[in-house]
């Protein structure tokens, strides 16, 4: 989402760095939806300020390293099937 959409969805304006926190928690807190995510983080803005956005910096945080832990894994898992594949000369 971009800082003007959001700021259009509060109609109020916003901080650069402000607007960077409401972004990060927008796209990594695990209970923010993937359709209606816009909606639910201008309302808890509106309802609850800058404070309630803070307070989710830590567990977005934690969803972050999570998802890139996960995609590390998979590409190791994808990286150790290749190579069971060429040793079993599936590739031939």
């Amino acid at each position: 989402m971009m800082k003007q959409e959001f700021e259009k969805l509060i109609h109020a304006e916003v901080s650069e760095s402000d607007y960077n926190v409401i972004d990060y928690v927008y796209t990594w807190y695990p209970t923010v939806s993937e359709t209606e995510g816009k909606n639910q983080i201008a309302e808890l803005y509106v309802s609850f300020g800058m404070a309630i956005i803070t307070d989710m910096v830590p567990r977005a945080r934690k969803m972050e390293d999570l998802e890139n832990e996960l995609r590390a894994i998979q590409q190791k898992l994808i990286t150790i099937q290749d190579q069971i594949k060429k040793l079993r000369g599936d590739n031939l």
